[in-house]
């Protein structure tokens, strides 16, 4: 059944593959490799890397077209920090 899908022929079990999905959707810039390792409870690094890797590989679509016409966006941040104001 996984097959064909970036679970293939991995020997990490799914349920930790689904804590890792879910994590790394969920966070507002991903997660961190050393984070993922840290709440998964896995001893390899290499093999949380490898789940993220893999995870980072299917969010991108060679010759994708760009966006056009209105795009909505949920959160902005344009510019920078305003000389003169306390924190970042």
């Amino acid at each position: 059944m996984t097959a064909g899908t970036i679970f293939d022929r991995t020997r990490t079990p799914l349920t930790v593959w689904f804590t890792a999905c879910w994590l790394f959707a969920t966070g507002k810039d991903g997660i961190p490799a050393l984070s993922l390792k840290r709440v998964l409870e896995i001893g390899s690094y290499q093999t949380v890397w490898a789940i993220l890797h893999r995870l980072r590989s299917v969010l991108v679509r060679p010759g994708r077209e760009l966006l056009t016409g209105k795009v909505q966006v949920d959160e902005t941040c344009i510019g920078g920090a305003e000389p003169g104001l306390a924190g970042g």
